[in-house]
């Protein structure tokens, strides 16, 4: 199996897979996938009106705080982490379908998405709100252009309730 990798706040002590799903969890996928994502997210300093980004309580919210990357393999240390810190994958899962669904597929892709669909539930749980923000956006892009790719996305969700 490996060494999978998470990104570990120790002011805050929360922690989240470097991909929420955890699809994505090995080195090279650092930097690279969905979690790489949320991380900027969590570190912006956001002005909407200049970012464009959308206001969120967890944007910017660690921002000062001391945070590394960890792999499981880190012995004791990284098991009192998962017992002591929270595990914000879900919150951060929800918070980029909040701002901004195509995150999903820009930085995931196609293939992720459906994955993450069909595994709903393990380990995060696409929420009724979640669901609904995701295949309003992906319908609305189809209508304007449609693509294979979309059309993938859109059936894995319906498919999946």
């Amino acid at each position: 199996m490996g060494v999978y990798y998470f990104y570990v706040n120790d002011t805050k002590k929360q922690f989240f897979c470097i991909d929420p799903t955890q699809s994505d969890i090995k080195d090279y996928a650092l930097g690279r996938n969905i979690g790489s994502r949320a991380l900027s997210y969590l570190i912006l300093d956001n002005e909407p009106h200049f970012t464009g980004v959308a206001e969120h309580p967890l944007v910017g919210s660690w921002i000062g705080d001391r945070f590394f990357v960890t792999g499981d393999d880190y012995c004791s240390r990284f098991q009192l982490i998962k017992k002591e810190y929270s595990d914000v994958g879900q919150a951060i899962m929800e918070m980029l379908v909040q701002i901004d669904p195509f995150d999903l597929l820009h930085h995931g892709g196609v293939d992720w998405f459906v994955h993450f669909v069909e595994n709903d539930g393990d380990p995060v749980v696409i929420t009724k709100e979640m669901r609904k923000r995701i295949s309003h956006d992906l319908r609305h892009e189809y209508h304007l252009r449609p693509n294979e790719d979309l059309r993938r996305a859109i059936d894995a969700l319906r498919g999946s309730r």
